[in-house]
């Protein structure tokens, strides 16, 4: 794989690692709502989906550096 390979791929997982990011605040937007006790499995299902996304921008970003 040449450079101008691996920095458009390093360009790509940038992008991607910025825009997980930003849909990781929203998520955590979401949780920081008053759902109020009676809804606990959704603020569950939130805070999963929460983890799970900044551990996807971690793992973008370490591929980034990797290509880079």
């Amino acid at each position: 794989m040449s450079n101008k390979d691996l920095s458009t791929i390093a360009a790509e997982l940038a992008v991607m690692a910025e825009g997980t990011a930003r849909y990781q605040e929203r998520v955590a937007e979401l949780r920081s709502g008053n759902l109020g006790e009676q809804h606990d499995d959704l603020v569950a299902a939130i805070h999963e989906a929460e983890r799970a996304l900044r551990t996807a921008q971690r793992a973008l970003m370490r591929a980034n550096r990797i290509a880079g």
